[in-house]
């Protein structure tokens, strides 16, 4: 389904929030501008907004409706012919011995929260008043329009939680939503070993491909997208191209 579809096929005028400005978090010196839908509406077709440029956020879907711009790509990976690279061999190999992983439902909890927290304020130096605390935990990673196929995978190290993300399983997909863990494993790549688990979640589940959110070939903080390989990159509009080697 492309944008010009979904915008003239009566969705939007059900589901549609109004639009939201920010500045750029991937590109400096540019405004973001962001169309909102009420997920409860479109949550049937969620696995072709997804294609036309979609995310998820809580019970809303949102994509960049931004003028004169066209920087975020959806990217995704076929999982039946992904390969591991030398270094996520070497990832994946370290990280089965060091983390266990547990799929269950999201879920709130102060432990989680603290690891956020823990997270945001290491990795992206975020100050304390500006942390998340329980009502906007909540509404971020738990309140989903998806019910329940929106899960959560952990990651745990000598009995404590030490990563998690949120993915949706989708007919034929699961969607990473976001993922946090703590400073202390940073050593062992838990970002990476964490897509990979999800890649293989994937596999266990029959889906044919793994969605991991926007990719900006401009944004360093996401070339790591890119090397989950062979994928897909594609504007909202196209059609998905031959994947990439």
């Amino acid at each position: 389904m492309k944008l010009q579809e979904i915008m003239t096929g009566g969705l939007v005028e059900m589901a549609y929030l109004g639009h939201g400005r920010c500045a750029c978090p991937y590109l400096p010196g540019r405004e973001m501008r962001l169309l909102y839908l009420d997920g409860i509406w479109v949550e049937h077709i969620y696995d072709k907004l997804l294609d036309a440029g979609f995310r998820r956020s809580g019970t809303h879907v949102y994509r960049p409706d931004c003028l004169g711009c066209n920087e975020c790509k959806v990217l995704r990976v076929p999982i039946e012919t992904f390969h591991r690279n030398k270094e996520q061999r070497r990832v994946w190999n370290q990280g089965i011995k060091v983390f266990t992983t547990r799929v269950a439902p999201a879920e709130y909890s102060h432990e989680k929260l603290s690891l956020q927290c823990r997270y945001l304020a290491h990795q992206h130096e975020q100050p304390d008043h500006e942390l998340p605390d329980e009502d906007s935990y909540r509404r971020f990673l738990v309140d989903t329009c998806l019910g329940g196929r929106t899960r959560e995978l952990q990651l745990w190290k000598d009995g404590s939680l030490v990563g998690l993300g949120i993915i949706d399983e989708l007919p034929d997909a699961l969607s990473t939503v976001n993922f946090f863990y703590d400073p202390s494993v940073a050593k062992w790549s838990p970002g990476t070993f964490s897509a990979l688990a999800e890649i293989e979640l994937a596999r266990q589940w029959g889906k044919s491909y793994y969605y991991l959110g926007y990719y900006i070939a401009a944004c360093k903080t996401m070339n790591y997208k890119s090397r989950f390989k062979p994928n897909q990159i594609k504007d909202c509009n196209a059609t998905w191209d031959a994947p990439q080697p």
